[in-house]
């Protein structure tokens, strides 16, 4: 709790009533790797940030293919209600690819002190800016015409995720298939290799 709240007084001032009031509306979860905070089964109307670790959000297309809409690192928060970014809310999953704890505060409290405190109003704002930064980034990345300068693309932009993801969930998240992202790799390293003995 101290590290959200020393995060929020590097951004905006933060008075003495609103940190009251998010001390005592928030509690601290955590989480083993894999497991999952969102699922079409569970309710989880709760606004977060990660403290420790690594989330993400997925949904399932037709097929059973995962599609990861999102990764949240250290201070980035996610919600367990239905985001703009969400398809439809019965599809939408969030799980950890890593041990994390997270701050938990119920959505409506997170609405009520946003409306009772400009400040947290502002901080909110902020978050959700970086959001839609990374938002956009992957976009770009998406954007890219073939799927080795989608790998590279991505490499490039998310270079910190890239260290922390496992390769099924950097293929859920740029869009490559399989066979396509083995084949991608196996030409990065010829490239890097290369690159090396120049």
């Amino acid at each position: 709790m101290d590290r959200f709240i020393n995060y929020i007084r590097h951004r905006v001032p933060l008075p003495p009533e609103a940190e009251a009031f998010l001390r005592e509306h928030a509690r601290v979860m955590a989480f083993e790797r894999l497991n999952h905070f969102l699922t079409p089964e569970v309710r989880a109307p709760y606004w977060c940030v990660v403290l420790e670790g690594l989330a993400y959000g997925y949904t399932l297309g037709e097929e059973g293919q995962r599609y990861i809409r999102w990764f949240a690192s250290e201070m980035h928060g996610f919600a367990g209600v239905r985001h703009l970014y969400t398809p439809k809310p019965g599809l939408h999953y969030i799980q950890f690819a890593e041990v994390s704890r997270i701050l938990c505060i119920r959505a409506s409290k997170m609405r009520e002190a946003k409306e009772c405190f400009p400040e947290v109003s502002e901080l909110l704002h902020i978050m959700n800016q970086h959001y839609q930064d990374r938002q956009d980034k992957l976009v770009e990345v998406l954007q890219q015409e073939s799927a080795y300068k989608r790998y590279t693309k991505f490499l490039d932009t998310f270079s910190e995720l890239s260290k922390r993801t496992e390769p099924d969930q950097e293929m859920d998240f740029i869009n490559i298939a399989h066979t396509t992202y083995y084949r991608v790799l196996k030409q990065y390293r010829a490239e890097r290799k290369k690159q090396v003995k120049r």
